[in-house]
């Protein structure tokens, strides 16, 4: 069993390795902008899977739901009862959910 212990670097060869690691990723991918998070790359013409996952990126990001908001003004305090029953709501589903697993997992428990 032959194990050689690679040579240890110097602070200054790690930096440099690290740095020009960083470059080349920086050439790689251009700076952010305002169509970055919302644009895909299309690899060999696929257009319908490029368009597939920036659908599933504008849904994640919910982008449709703000744009449809944005089109008529909301007052101060209908906005704030509606953001606290979207709490709620995701609160109480989330409760439900684990309920819901709880359940299953007593029930597989042959209860």
């Amino acid at each position: 069993m032959d194990q050689t212990i690679p040579p240890k670097r110097s602070a200054e060869e790690i930096w440099l390795s690290r740095s020009t690691l960083a470059l080349t990723e920086a050439k790689n991918h251009p700076p952010a902008n305002a169509y970055s998070g919302r644009s895909v790359k299309i690899n060999g013409g696929k257009l319908a899977e490029g368009y597939r996952v920036l659908d599933t990126i504008l849904g994640r990001n919910k982008v449709r739901v703000q744009l449809r908001r944005a089109e008529r003004h909301e007052k101060k305090g209908v906005k704030r009862r509606r953001l606290s029953s979207e709490r709620w709501r995701k609160r109480f589903a989330h409760e439900v959910r684990k309920k819901v697993e709880l359940v299953i997992k007593i029930r597989n428990r042959g209860a």
